[in-house]
Parts: C-alpha cells; structure tokens; sequence
C-alpha cells in the first residue's frame, strides 16, 4: 500500500488468544484497530506495543494494515488555532 508523505497505517488487530491468567481476562479486547505512529510497522513491534498497552501476554494474533490516517503539521493538539 503505497502512502502519502503525510499518512501513516491504520492496523486492524484480530483474533487475539490472551493468555487465560489473567484476573480480568473478560475484559481484554479481542479486536480493535490501532493508527501506528510511524510509517514502517512489524509483527513484533506491534506485538510488543500490545502487550505493553493492556499489561498482558498472547498466544497469537493477527495484524492486517486496512487503511491509512493523516498526521496534521500542527505542532499541538488543541489543532492549529492555539498557534
């Protein structure tokens, strides 16, 4: 998927198989998609940034780049009209 200078991915992550131990095991998602912040992405990274965000490991996963976002070039983010 060729992006333009100002996109970055939109991952769609499915298919999560949590590690069951886990006290609030319910409550973990299992999808959601995520707009990666930097244009270049990899399963382990990805997987890494998961693991860290919910505070939990998985057995497996599965990540599929769906689309992609605009970053603005305002430097805040109330967006430009603070500047």
């Amino acid at each position: 998927m060729k992006m333009k200078e100002n996109e970055l991915p939109i991952l769609k992550i499915t298919n999560i198989d949590w590690d069951k131990d886990h006290d609030e095991y319910d409550k973990l998602p299992k999808e959601f998609e995520l707009e990666w912040r930097t244009r270049d992405w990899n399963i382990d990274d990805v997987s890494n940034w998961i693991s860290l965000k919910f505070d939990w490991v998985f057995n497996s996963i599965n990540i599929e780049q769906i689309g992609t976002w605009e970053v603005s070039g305002c430097c805040c983010a109330g967006g430009c009209s603070c500047c």
